[in-house]
């Protein structure tokens, strides 16, 4: 709710009207002296002709910076000129290509269900930057999306855990952000389980992911994405 604000009254003036008295005077018989001629006024001078008025400074109006021309944005490219690349490492694929004049490049890993051949879950990081490398999990519907979901790297926890961030039409979406730390832990590690809450019975499903090829992976698109 907006604060009220304060109303101001405003008092009315009062005016006083004045009345003045109109008193008769009596007549006299008397004979009334010659009408005397008015004393001539002397002729009002002409009006003195106002100073022409001056004209207004122009306003200074602002000049269009000069322009200076810059370099063309270097257009992306992909090593001997591809225009997409798709190499395996192990159980990690590295898939680049080039899409609005930007290069993508990922490296990823997906599971599917051997009965109907549909992806139930998938993992892919981009090239790191900044010391970090960003990325999304991808996991089934049906999970409790309020627990989130858990990472361990063999038999340690990794991270603190991550959280739900929407669901699409293929499965819910958690983002990762992996320190330098972490994905050096991970070249010399053997398996990433991801781990979240089943929503139906509160058990927990989980998805073992193969680091073997990682390091490789994860060096290769390094070294594309310069």
């Amino acid at each position: 709710m907006h604060p009220s604000r304060p109303y101001t009254f405003f008092a009315a003036a009062l005016l006083g009207l004045l009345a003045g008295g109109l008193v008769a005077l009596p007549v006299q018989a008397q004979e009334e002296p010659a009408a005397q001629p008015a004393p001539q006024r002397p002729a009002p001078r002409p009006a003195k002709p106002p100073a022409p008025a001056r004209p207004a400074p122009p306003v200074a109006q602002a000049q269009p910076a000069p322009s200076i021309s810059q370099p063309a944005a270097q257009a992306a490219t992909l090593p001997n000129g591809a225009s997409a690349i798709n190499e395996t490492y192990g159980d990690w694929t590295v898939d680049c290509r080039i899409a609005n004049g930007q290069r993508l490049c990922v490296l990823l890993q997906s599971q599917g269900n051997s009965q109907t051949g549909q992806r139930v879950f998938a993992i892919e990081l981009r090239a790191p930057k900044a010391g970090r490398a960003e990325g999304t999990i991808l996991f089934p519907f049906g999970m409790k999306l309020e627990s989130g979901a858990v990472l361990r790297l063999d038999d340690k926890d990794l991270g603190q855990g991550l959280r739900f961030s929407t669901c699409l039409a293929q499965g819910c979406l958690l983002p990762i952000s992996l320190p330098t730390v972490a994905t050096d832990a991970m070249k010399a590690g053997k398996t990433l389980t991801v781990a979240a809450l089943n929503l139906s019975n509160n058990e927990p499903v989980s998805f073992n992911v193969s680091l073997a090829g990682f390091g490789a992976a994860l060096d290769r698109i390094a070294q594309i994405d310069k």
